[in-house]
């Protein structure tokens, strides 16, 4: 979105409704919280200010805080803790990590993994030393970067926070330099729910699984994996961000494979060699509620958006505005960034 002169020190932008909504700028783009009808459109006042609006959502190294979780990191990056305030719970059993694994097939690389790699411990995890920094804060997103090396391996991971109805899902951006062959990288999610059976997206409805067992380990879904506990009381749900594979290892463990580069040296299958190179990975971590879908949606096909200088005449109420004249207002689509 471009401005008149320089970019602005903040933005105030208000809705349809003529109300404010949180807002600021990160890393030259205009962040805000947006409600948008589906398939449909909302129209969005962005002006230049000189400071933003009060925030309620706390940043710091080692935490981040919204109305809806209270997130906090260990000095390896990891993340700790994810406490649910509004059902009074706490999410993980154990600090949520990056783990790598020997990844050797002994038939098929590009399609089969095998049980034995599957059962073995983690080759190793993404851990410290870890450069930690906050890298947003203000009312309408906070985020904290974690910058680690394992295996050969560059990790990026930005964990974030959102006012409004974003705020109900802790997000991870993850980017990855992999140089790690013959392994693949998973996130891991040790939950406080169990249950021996998770719910797996597909998108034409939903199948449930067991606990991994020899014959039936990664499971394919499209969209999301939920862990409700057996008392269906609480649990957890893993938006995937378009990643179809993840497995179930116990009954309160959740494992998502982000990267994949299975052995293929020496064996004749030099023609199904995977990826080595820079990856992008996005998921979050959510509790289990029926809007699962949805979120999953906006994660990944977010909604497009564009923005209209506004006309030279005078300007009445932005809710006014907006419904008299949506073509020269500025327009959104999406509740993310606004390029």
């Amino acid at each position: 979105m471009e401005f008149p002169g320089e970019m602005p020190k903040a933005v105030r932008v208000f809705g349809p409704d003529g109300r404010e909504t949180p807002a600021q700028i990160a890393n030259g783009k205009v962040v805000f919280a947006a409600k948008v009808p589906s398939v449909g459109f909302a129209v969005y006042d962005v002006r230049p200010a000189e400071a933003a609006m009060a925030s309620s959502l706390k940043v710091g190294p080692a935490s981040l805080e919204n109305a809806r979780y209270r997130v906090a990191l260990n000095a390896d990056g990891d993340v700790a803790s994810i406490f649910d305030k509004a059902a009074g719970r706490e999410l993980l059993a154990a600090p949520a990590r990056l783990e790598i694994k020997t990844d050797k097939p002994a038939q098929w690389p590009a399609w089969n993994m095998d049980w034995a790699d599957q059962t073995r411990a983690p080759r190793a995890f993404v851990s410290g030393p870890s450069k930690i920094a906050v890298v947003e804060t203000g009312p309408a997103r906070v985020a904290v970067e974690v910058r680690r090396e394992a295996e050969g391996s560059a990790f990026t991971q930005t964990v974030r926070l959102a006012a409004g109805g974003a705020g109900n899902r802790v997000e991870f951006a993850t980017v990855v330099d992999w140089k790690t062959p013959a392994s693949h990288v998973k996130a891991v999610f040790p939950l406080t729910a169990k249950n021996g059976l998770a719910t797996y997206n597909w998108d034409i409805g939903t199948i449930t699984r067991p606990t991994n067992t020899e014959k039936q380990f990664e499971m394919p879904s499209h969209q999301w994996v939920d862990l409700t506990d057996a008392s269906g009381a609480f649990g957890a749900t893993i938006l995937t961000g378009a990643k179809f594979g993840s497995d179930k290892p116990d009954d309160h463990t959740l494992r998502l494979t982000l990267v994949r580069t299975p052995g293929v040296e020496g064996r004749g299958y030099t023609d199904q060699a995977t990826r080595i190179g820079a990856a992008t990975r996005s998921f979050t971590a959510s509790p289990a509620t029926p809007g699962t879908s949805a979120g999953a949606a906006r994660i990944g096909r977010p909604c497009a958006s564009t923005s209209r200088r506004p006309r030279s005449w005078p300007r009445p109420t932005p809710g006014r505005w907006a419904r008299r004249y949506p073509s020269c207002r500025s327009r959104t689509a999406a509740s993310g960034p606004w390029p």
